[in-house]
This record gives structure tokens, sequence and C-alpha cells, in this order.
């Protein structure tokens, strides 16, 4: 639980054990799985993002990481967690934006939540920390790869696959190699397939979505407004057929 606006004052009971809370904005809580816990607000509640995972999950991820026992401890909303609020406030703007990128976003941010808290709220245990490199080469297969399906959903175990690693190194050697998450790259490698099929003029708009693998050519409209700042509508509009090839006119 991370707060989104302050302040709150509440009382929780985690394991038995009880204590006040004075929540302001990053104020976040961690309930391990099995844990007792109750809470109680003094005040109005105000804004919280609530987010749940899978124990299962959790020790996947921790296990991928090279911890060899993970004993996660309950902490109260009195710290402030950065990462958590800036993750919740990421997924917010996502669920309000339609979620175009769907269940790779989701998939790139619950590996990332879990490996923080499994490194924040962990006990001991023994990691490795060096992390495999993506070279240029290793980045064209992926280009070749999402070229060859870029009609099609594809998801992060798709993409880790491609380069022989886990989800999760994945996400981080990725991040580190292109300053982008996984969803972010596959988006700008989606929508620059739409800029070329919209460049033809034996395609509609709708199936340049399609073809680029948005399903739904209204979060194709939004997202490529969101990328270039004008519609797919005026793109194409800025081009007209000269012979066999398309010049821009102003």
């Amino acid at each position: 639980m991370v707060k989104l606006n302050p302040i709150s004052k509440a009382h929780r009971v985690l394991d038995g054990v009880r204590q006040s809370e004075i929540q302001r904005r990053g104020s976040t809580a961690y309930i391990p799985s099995g844990c007792s816990h109750r809470v109680q607000y003094a005040t109005p509640l105000g804004r919280l993002h609530l987010m749940t995972f899978e124990p299962s999950f959790v020790d996947t991820v921790a296990s991928e990481m090279g911890l060899s026992r993970v004993d996660l401890t309950p902490r109260f909303a009195v710290e402030e967690d950065r990462f958590v609020l800036e993750a919740a406030e990421l997924i917010d703007a996502e669920l309000a934006n339609g979620n175009p990128h769907g269940k790779l976003f989701a998939e790139t941010f619950a590996r990332t939540l879990a490996a923080h808290i499994v490194t924040r709220y962990r006990g001991s245990g023994k990691t490795n920390s060096k992390l495999p490199s993506i070279n240029s080469v290793k980045l064209g297969r992926l280009d070749q790869f999402i070229d060859a399906n870029i009609t099609l959903p594809i998801s992060l175990a798709d993409l880790a696959s491609q380069m022989g690693l886990s989800e999760y190194y994945f996400c981080r050697c990725f991040k580190q190699a292109t300053g982008m998450s996984p969803y972010q790259y596959l988006l700008k490698r989606r929508l620059e397939h739409a800029c070329a099929c919209l460049r033809r003029d034996d395609m509609s708009i709708q199936d340049a979505a399609f073809a680029s693998g948005f399903g739904d050519p209204v979060q194709f409209s939004k997202q490529f407004r969101r990328a270039h700042g004008f519609t797919p509508t005026a793109y194409r509009a800025r081009y007209v057929i000269k012979g066999s090839a398309f010049v821009s006119v102003a």
C-alpha cells in the first residue's frame, strides 16, 4: 500500500504489533502473505494505491535474482518509498490511458516491483549482482523478432527468450542498454511500423493500426498523437504521392 496524497492518521496492527501512523505522500506499508493485519483510520482515508502479488511470483523473482533465501518482514506506513510511489503513479496513468501496452506493461512492472520488494524488505541472503550485457548484435536480433511478429501480441517472456535471459534480468539489462523499458521500446517499434504503413496509399488508418499490432484503432490514434503531436490522419495529410515516392508537404 502506498499513500498518494497527504495526510492521514491511522492505527495499524501488523503481526500482533500495534503502531500509530501519520501517512504522508509516499508512505508505504508492506504486508507479507499470511501476516495478520488490521488498520483503522482516524481521519479521512484519502487516496491509496494497493498492489498484491502471489507469494510464488515473489519467490520466482527472488530466485532469478540469485537469492538463496527470502525472509520478507512487514513494514508500517511510516516511511516514504519513492520507488513504489512513482510506480503507482505510472500505473494509474497507464490505466487512465486505457493500458495500451496491455500485458507487457503489467509483466514489466510486476517484476520490477517484486524485485524492489525483495531488495528492500528482505532479510539476509546471497545475491549475484553481475548483469549480462545486451549489445547491438543482440538488439538487432530482437528487432528482427519484433518486426516478424509486429501484428501479434508480444509478451515479456517472448522478448526475454530471444536474449536467453530470465524476465527479471532482461528487464534490468534492457533498461541499462537502451534507456527504455521493454514495453516503451516495443511501443516505439510499433509506431515506427505504423508510420511506414501510413505512408502507403493502399492502407487505411485502421489497417495501419492492425498491421502494427494495435488491436484498437482508437487507442492507436491516442498513442500516435502522444508520440508525434498529431493524429495519424494529420500525419498522412503531410504526405502526397509523387511518382512512387512520398514527399512531405508543409
